[in-house]
């Protein structure tokens, strides 16, 4: 794939012993920060600058102003609010996993605030180049989390933080700036969550410190205006699961999938949102968990994913009719990979990272490919790398952009506080 012409400097940094890099300054002008001296480091390492920037050092050296290791890196666009990335000047590294990659700030980040405020599709393919801008950083490290957006803001919801958290945090695009809101009943990872007319659903999750379960059919509703959440009807009886896909199509909520007790399941379902009840599906063709669903026409098309082991994926793209109630195979995508974010966006679905891709890459087994779906056509697109591949996280949709939240930036652990905003201008 091209190089994607990131809105970034490279920063130096030297190696830190406990994977969390000091305080990048931002830069002090509109245009980039200053420019880093090579970096270097064992196998590859970058560090996440707490005051807006991930410095990084690789296993290649990182020449000033320009991303190493095959990733380039333009000039910093701008003061905050600008829409731009201001590079930070240094940042010492020390999370492991990004070799070579170029330094990401978080001055200077978008003020432009989405007017979609469930998280749907503004609609109108995009043809562009895209842009991969950072955001403001999460307050702490997160993975296997869920990621969405309501009532105009971008709401994370539990995970690894690092210890399994019940926090839920949202993220205000205009004032670049994230906050805590109400907390979910219990620590949960892995959660299946989807949004139906400005409230929140999360229907089956892991809760505790359990990677594998047992798995609880538990399903409750966020009000963001209220701050509050109210448990609902829970999955049916035997077919409890976290990990799953999740999307909607009109008030109504299906989850397909997901995984329970170390195995992933082949159970799909709809829930009555008005009606507060659950209907069972015909079940998918096969297993699948860490995938992700989107809504288009009247269908539902299920993309990515994998069984419970990480590298034993699913490349099917499976078209579900919910009138029909039947499953119709499409065209597989290119880079089979499961734990990648999905996220909507002119009329297609997106996926970002994901894990799996060999410990041997280079990046630490995550997938750098941004690849999306469009369900009227049957074909894939490919699209420049990441900025900074990540796997066990989520996208969400606000106006014409993708937040990209959090994220582990190496196969199985590795959490990170990373943000990003993927557009096309």
């Amino acid at each position: 794939m091209s190089s994607l012409a990131l809105l970034v400097a490279a920063c130096s940094g030297s190696e830190a012993p406990n994977g969390k890099g000091a305080a990048g300054t931002a830069g002090a002008t509109p245009l980039a920060g200053q420019g880093g001296s090579s970096g270097s480091g064992g196998a590859g390492t970058a560090g996440v600058g707490s005051a807006g920037s991930v410095g990084a050092s690789g296993g290649t050296s990182g020449a000033s102003a320009s991303g190493a290791a095959g990733m380039p890196a333009g000039a910093g666009a701008g003061s905050s609010g600008s829409g731009g990335l201001s590079a930070g000047s240094s940042g010492s590294s020390g999370t492991p996993g990004l070799g070579g990659m170029a330094g990401l700030a978080t001055a200077g980040t978008t003020a432009l605030a989405g007017t979609s405020g469930d998280g749907g599709d503004p609609g109108g393919a995009p043809s562009s180049t895209p842009v991969e801008e950072g955001i403001a950083l999460l307050p702490a490290d997160r993975q296997e989390h869920g990621v969405v957006a309501a009532h105009g803001e971008v709401f994370v919801l539990g995970g690894y933080s690092p210890d399994v958290t019940p926090s839920v945090i949202a993220y205000d695009p205009a004032q670049d700036m994230w906050r805590d809101v109400a907390d979910f009943p219990s620590p949960f990872n892995h959660p299946a969550a989807g949004v139906v007319d400005d409230k929140i659903y999360v229907a089956g999750y892991y809760a505790g410190t359990s990677l594998t379960g047992p798995a609880t059919g538990r399903t409750y509703v966020y009000d963001p205006v209220a701050d509050e959440w109210s448990e609902k009807k829970a999955l049916p009886t035997g077919t409890e699961r976290a990990g799953g896909c999740v999307t909607a199509l009109g008030t109504d909520l299906y989850v397909f999938g997901g995984g329970n007790s170390g195995d992933a399941t082949d159970f799909a379902s709809v829930y009555d949102t008005v009606g507060d009840s659950w209907t069972e599906l015909p079940k998918l063709p096969e297993t699948r968990e860490h995938c992700s669903a989107y809504a288009k026409g009247g269908k539902i098309y299920i993309v990515g994913g994998r069984t419970h082991t990480i590298p034993e994926f699913r490349p099917s793209t499976l078209e579900f009719d919910p009138t029909a109630k039947t499953y119709t195979p499409k065209t597989p995508i290119p880079t089979p990979r499961g734990g990648a974010a999905g996220a909507v966006l002119g009329g297609r679905i997106f996926l970002f990272g994901g894990e799996g891709a060999g410990e041997d890459d280079g990046l630490n087994g995550v997938f750098p490919d941004i690849e999306a779906y469009d369900g009227a056509t049957d074909t894939w697109e490919a699209f420049p790398p990441m900025l900074i591949p990540r796997h066990g996280y989520g996208g969400a949709t606000l106006g014409d952009r993708i937040y990209l939240a959090g994220g582990a930036i190496r196969q199985g652990g590795g959490a990170s506080d990373i943000a990003t905003v993927f557009y096309f201008p």
